[in-house]
């Protein structure tokens, strides 16, 4: 078991808000039982009248003073599970290739997650991944916290336009995560499996909201990181028109992201303890290597410093694959992106050639292109529409290695199109014929599984 499936395992009892473990207070009553058996003749009623500390009655949120911390949590839950949810996915695309001795992690990168795997399933935000359970509970929180500011007295919130702008723009990230990596999920306990367009739908109601409450409330960053959601959402709906409008109004250089720190626990850069651990850092780990097709990527034999690739001296954790990453996400802390002006640029080059506005599509290229410090693309380049198709998948590529599930979302956005990007292990791949190999002696290693977007557990299964 790894340092962070360790941790959940040990804070799955532990409330939330300032609780203490439940281990704990099972000790606790049973030394008080004992107590009493002890004193016999002595009046129990007293003792029997235990204050936990660890617990919070519902009701006792229902205090308009509490309704910054009720954001705050919020924040911090969809901040945990948007992290597990571009790890996984990284890992889960052909970006990334199993070099892992743990059952659970080679399981992630060898395509095997089956409805009944349980870190997809029920893990938290500290394990392996955990992503069914974490995304659904920031979801949740986000809804039932939403609910109950908006239910406060204005008088008594005086930030409460700000505060449901935040909690909209944040929650509805979840519901992005759910439409673009999952086959599907229900919502709330009903027995209807929502499609991924239709959760995109729900996330554009929510966006749309959190713009209109982030202006009201003067809130440029939120309505700007809703812009870019909202966005993305209407990209799943094929709403083209909504994506540049919307792509548009994004400003060079924005970006947001979820903070991550150096604390043990829920609040550690998922993708680079799990996979991109750096070589002088023990408790870096590292289950998976970056592809060999992905190393060395150049254009018109320049290299391309968007994906930066390194051997780091080390052994995977098997022990005989060499460790290759990259330069994103260098520690426990670094943060992860949740949006940014390259990534509406890009939603816009996706509208203009789906709308056959080719043009305007390269144009967006050669300035990513002109930023990065490589040759140019011309007409010359990509001449038919099908070649801008190809590059755009290409751009995306190199743009967003290993960042915000946008390689696991082209996996399945052009699955079963003239464009598709095979999963490892698929006709195509650099292991077409199923079987992983080892990438620096070319020897069949494990099978890879059928896995393509993340199944809902079947523990939510009604049938």
């Amino acid at each position: 078991m790894n340092r962070r499936a360790q941790r959940n395992r040990i804070m799955t009892n532990t409330h939330r808000i300032g609780g203490a473990p439940a281990a704990g207070r099972r000790w606790t009553l049973g030394a008080l039982v004992l107590a009493i058996l002890a004193l016999g003749a002595c009046d129990t009623q007293e003792l029997l009248e235990v204050n936990l500390p660890g617990r919070v009655a519902e009701e006792a949120l229902d205090d308009p003073r509490l309704a910054q911390t009720l954001v705050n949590s919020v924040v911090a839950d969809v901040e945990c599970s948007w992290d597990n949810y571009v790890a996984a996915s990284a890992h889960h695309s052909d970006e990334w290739i199993a070099s892992s001795g743990n059952s659970t992690m080679a399981r992630w990168g060898l395509r095997d997650i089956p409805p009944s795997f349980e870190s997809l399933a029920t893990g938290g935000c500290g394990a392996s991944y955990g992503l069914f359970t974490p995304l659904h509970g920031a979801r949740f929180q986000a809804e039932s916290n939403y609910a109950r500011i908006a239910g406060f007295p204005d008088a008594e919130v005086p930030n409460k336009t700000a505060l449901l702008a935040t909690i909209r723009a944040y929650g509805a990230w979840t519901l992005i995560a759910f439409s673009e990596g999952f086959c599907g999920t229900p919502l709330d306990g009903e027995e209807q499996v929502r499609t991924p367009t239709e959760l995109a739908a729900l996330a554009e109601t929510q966006f749309t909201e959190a713009i209109e409450l982030a202006s009201a409330a003067g809130l440029t960053e939120i309505a700007t990181l809703a812009r870019v959601g909202r966005a993305r959402a209407r990209l799943t709906q094929e709403n083209y028109s909504g994506v540049l409008s919307d792509a548009a109004q994004v400003p060079e250089g924005f970006r947001f992201v979820a903070t991550r720190d150096n604390a043990p626990g829920d609040r550690q850069n998922a993708h680079y303890e799990a996979i991109n651990g750096v070589a002088s850092d023990a408790a870096g780990q590292k289950h998976a290597t970056i592809a060999p097709n992905f190393r060395d990527l150049r254009w018109k034999d320049v290299e391309d410093p968007r994906v930066n690739v390194e051997w780091d001296g080390t052994l995977g954790f098997d022990f005989f694959t060499r460790h290759f990453r990259h330069d994103k996400a260098n520690s426990f802390d670094s943060p992860t992106t949740m949006a940014s002006w390259e990534e509406a640029q890009l939603f816009m080059a996706e509208a203009y050639v789906m709308t056959d506005q080719l043009d305007e599509a390269r144009a967006i290229f050669q300035m990513l292109h002109d930023r990065a410090g490589i040759p140019e693309v011309t007409a010359a380049d990509l001449p038919t529409r099908d070649d801008v198709i190809e590059h755009l998948i290409e751009e995306r590529l190199r743009q967003f290695f290993s960042e915000g599930g946008h390689r696991l979302r082209d996996h399945l956005r052009w699955r079963g199109t003239p464009y598709e990007v095979p999963f490892l292990g698929e006709p195509g791949s650099i292991h077409p014929n199923g079987r992983l190999l080892d990438p620096d002696t070319g020897e069949p290693l494990r099978e890879y599984e059928d896995g393509t977007c993340f199944p809902v557990p079947l523990v939510e299964q009604t049938s």
